[in-house]
């Protein structure tokens, strides 16, 4: 499963290979992982995507109000949008240069980009959990249940004064508690760390939450 050094890696790439294109249309080749309807992916085609970020595990691209002809919001400004991916388990995107037409066994959605390579999210196994939406800037669609990220100073207080009974392992794979990790990370953490793996947050020593902040 990508964690957050592996996503961000991706975004890094994708924003260097993408920012400042303008959208050109999303190939749906799932038919479940179209998680939004409202607004439609119809409504990014000629926006410039800003950039490419990202939220935990979620690549975000960010796109810039609306093209010529496009929708606009509430006193005539135009609204920008975020088209989110995440990549669940299985997922996998191949930057495809030049860019193809091919509706691959696998594949997920194909974002495409005036001049610039093709985007295809690409899903391996069974559980089909991969999925992308369409937001208007306004609307934090799933990065809403999201916890602080697993690098900032928030979750580092949390680590060093928190008091909650659950294990770190479920706490450091909760993705409401914090945002990035999942089981391989959280198990090199609690190893690094000399942290047995059926240790609660609220029964660490100061000297093992230091242990675990470092290991982080």
């Amino acid at each position: 499963m990508p964690e957050q050094p592996e996503v961000q890696a991706l975004v890094e790439r994708l924003d260097a290979a993408l920012a400042g294109a303008a959208f050109e249309g999303a190939t749906a080749l799932q038919f479940s992982a179209l998680k939004t309807y409202d607004p439609a992916p119809e409504a990014l085609v000629g926006r410039t995507l800003v950039e490419v970020a990202r939220r935990g595990k979620f690549l975000v691209f960010a796109f810039a109000g609306a093209g010529p002809g496009g929708p606009a919001g509430p006193g005539g400004h135009q609204q920008s949008l975020r088209l989110l991916v995440h990549l669940s388990q299985g997922g996998r995107v191949d930057i495809e240069d030049p860019p193809k037409a091919t509706k691959p066994k696998n594949g997920v959605v194909r974002l495409r980009f005036d001049g610039r390579p093709s985007v295809l999210v690409k899903e391996f196994g069974t559980e089909r959990k991969a999925g992308w939406w369409v937001l208007k800037a306004d609307d934090p669609g799933p990065l809403d249940r999201l916890g602080p990220e697993v690098l900032s100073d928030e979750f580092t207080d949390i680590v060093r004064a928190g008091d909650d009974t659950r294990r770190v392992h479920t706490i450091l794979r909760d993705q409401r508690s914090v945002a990035g990790v999942g089981r391989g990370y959280s198990d090199d953490i609690l190893h690094r760390a000399r942290i047995s793996p059926y240790a609660t947050l609220a029964g660490l020593s100061g000297d093992e939450r230091e242990r675990l902040v470092t290991a982080v």
